[in-house]
């Protein structure tokens, strides 16, 4: 059980698309933040969650951090997680990805590298919200809040975190336990279908 790595849940999104409070639907016997919970305390000592409506996630009985800057999406959440934690080192996922499994967060949370941010790169595409990311970046975020105010290209979001830090990509397609399905977003009823699916089948 890592101490040096605070693990972070971003659960702050709208579920627009879904309806309804996606963190909160069932897998199995099991809500959907519970399930990526569960894997991510087989790792850290310390989970908190990124999440606007508290209320919603007490009976989780961990931390629950509101956005710091309201309606600026994931950028937020990470901001204001990173903000609260207590370690250097923070793993951050989202609950829009239930399938992800302990192994591969213990194996990015293992990679040496000094770079800011230490995330898995699959067919090309940065998963930019699994992975490690250093406190170092509060300070970036920060610039980047004051810059989205006066530029209109600047939209705040987390690609422009990754635009101005150091970043490492990790590829991850050859490992034992990687599968094409560990990064299925959920975030419409249909793709909560699909997952419900694969996931009695595990």
């Amino acid at each position: 059980m890592r101490k040096d790595i605070t693990g972070i849940i971003l659960c702050g999104g709208k579920s627009s698309r879904m309806l309804t409070n996606k963190a909160l639907l069932k897998l199995n016997d099991k809500t959907v933040i519970e399930v990526v919970l569960s894997e991510m305390k087989k790792v850290f000592d310390e989970v908190i969650l990124s999440a606007n409506e508290c209320d919603d996630f007490s009976f989780l009985n961990i931390p629950v951090i509101k956005d710091i800057q309201v309606n600026r999406g994931p950028l937020s959440g990470i901001y204001s997680a990173l903000k609260e934690s207590k370690t250097e080192k923070n793993f951050i996922t989202t609950c829009d990805l239930p399938l992800i499994n302990s192994k591969l967060i213990e194996y990015i949370s293992e990679i040496d590298s000094e770079k800011e941010i230490v995330i898995p790169n699959i067919n090309g595409i940065p998963q930019r919200l699994f992975g490690i990311y250093n406190k170092s970046v509060i300070e970036k975020i920060e610039e980047i809040f004051c810059l989205s105010e006066s530029d209109k290209a600047i939209k705040g979001s987390v690609y422009d975190l990754h635009q101005r830090v150091s970043v490492e990509l990790i590829e991850i397609d050859h490992l034992p336990f990687y599968s094409e399905n560990l990064f299925m977003n959920m975030n419409t009823p249909e793709d909560y279908k699909s997952i419900s699916n694969i996931y009695k089948k595990k």
